[in-house]
């Protein structure tokens, strides 16, 4: 596989599989799954970007990226959760949606994981 292919794929995943895991636990508008897929491009480009320029602190940069995303597209979901309303943050809805962002993006750093090691070993 080219590499430079890699963080495509890894984005197209990332858009699809956390839209597609949202969708499932109920969050299903158009503003929302829209608000889903184009902050979920946004973040993994940005990842992608700032870890192409990390060498050798790349894994510790990995880790708190991660957590950076999490919180910031919750944060982006919160505003739209609700049939396009926001959502009162440390409501249940709002821990309800924070919990479904975190495993949205924790089955994607799983096959984003696995894309990797497959493309360069």
């Amino acid at each position: 596989m080219n590499v430079a292919v890699i963080p495509f794929l890894a984005a197209l995943l990332t858009v699809v599989v956390e839209t597609l895991i949202l969708a499932a636990a109920g969050y299903r508008t158009r503003i929302f799954i829209a608000a889903c897929a184009l902050i979920n491009l946004a973040t993994n480009l940005t990842l992608n970007a700032v870890l192409s320029f990390t060498g050798e602190s790349y894994v510790y940069v990995l880790y708190l990226a991660e957590i950076a995303i999490v919180i910031i597209e919750w944060a982006v979901l919160r505003l739209v959760a609700d049939h396009g309303r926001p959502v009162r943050p440390f409501s249940w809805p709002s821990v309800r949606l924070f919990l479904f962002v975190l495993l949205a993006n924790l089955v994607t750093f799983i096959l984003g994981s696995w894309l990797f090691f497959f493309a360069y070993f």
